[in-house]
């Protein structure tokens, strides 16, 4: 009989955090699990950007933030603290920075480096495993096809399909090799998001690495927020957004104005305007915490 394995107490506090009962990670399909629940727990929000309430981030922040106080976040903080787990057992994990399309026009690039992914090598293959572009997320990590793969592995999970395909592909002074790809479902209206869609473009032989874990401006986590602060688009610096994975049929969609539920298999949309008066920031709040389990604010943002 194996003894039973001794946890770190970060790693007791992060499985209570995901609901998940303490257990060793050590096979993708233990990530796949860990990924799956994160989906079902973490918002992606940008709450704390838009009410300038942020500050300079390192491990032990980020695993404050997100773990102890039950926060949520963007990529950068998301990512990170899967990062943070899952390098916890041993795996051969990193961090690369991507440039993310736009994902409503579909007409742009956005930041270069603006949003950052985890890139898992196991058995001698590379899979990206991203727990934060949005709510399109694959719930296990994708094989990054080589040169001579005939075709792309699809990965398919309740909010979609998802590939990575090799491009040749040069936005301003970075050179990206891979492409994320996502679309949603045979079933899904309307059928123009059957399509394939870009999502971001990456190198994984680029790594992310913090030289001091205890050094909070020079992170790249921190120059990731500041480059979100800085966007000339104000893509995530100005209006509220809260969006997370509801018990994996639908997507749920906060904004200052609206509480939005799609159904992912059919598209179906559900959604509830707030009126503009008193009464917005206090609809905006209920959606909040029985939702997307955040604490209300105190304002919303003038956009």
């Amino acid at each position: 009989m194996e003894p039973n394995p001794i946890f770190t107490e970060f790693q007791l506090e992060f499985f209570k955090r995901i609901n998940i009962s303490p257990k060793s990670i050590e096979t993708l399909n233990d990530v796949s699990e860990v990924m799956s629940a994160c989906a079902q727990i973490f918002s992606f929000e940008n709450l704390d950007v838009v009410t300038n309430s942020t500050e300079p981030l390192n491990r032990d922040v980020i695993i404050q933030q997100l773990v102890k106080n039950k926060q949520s976040g963007l990529c950068y903080k998301i990512n990170s603290v899967f990062y943070y787990f899952i390098q916890s057992f041993g795996f051969n994990i990193y961090q690369v920075r991507c440039c993310v399309e736009n994902q409503d026009t579909h007409d742009r690039w956005q930041i270069n480096g603006g949003h950052i992914i985890n890139i898992i090598e196991y058995e001698n293959k590379k899979y990206v495993a991203d727990v934060a572009f949005g709510c399109n997320l694959s719930y296990e990590p994708i094989p990054i096809s080589e040169a001579d793969d005939k075709e792309e592995i699809i990965v398919e999970s309740c909010t979609g399909l998802y590939r990575i395909r090799k491009v040749d592909n040069i936005i301003g002074e970075f050179k990206y090799t891979y492409i994320l790809e996502f679309r949603k479902p045979d079933s899904f209206y309307p059928e123009s998001a059957r399509a394939w869609t870009n999502g971001y473009v990456f190198d994984p032989l680029i790594k992310s690495i913090n030289d001091d874990e205890n050094d909070r401006v020079n992170t790249h986590q921190t120059k990731i927020q500041q480059l979100i602060i800085d966007d000339p688009t104000q893509e995530f610096s100005v209006k509220p957004l809260a969006t997370k994975v509801v018990n994996n049929e639908s997507i749920a969609t906060l904004t200052a104005n609206s509480f939005t539920l799609t159904n992912c298999k059919t598209g179906e949309k559900t959604k509830t305007t707030f009126e503009e008066n008193n009464n917005q920031l206090e609809q905006f709040n209920q959606y909040l915490i029985s939702i997307f389990n955040l604490p209300p604010l105190k304002f919303l943002p003038k956009i």
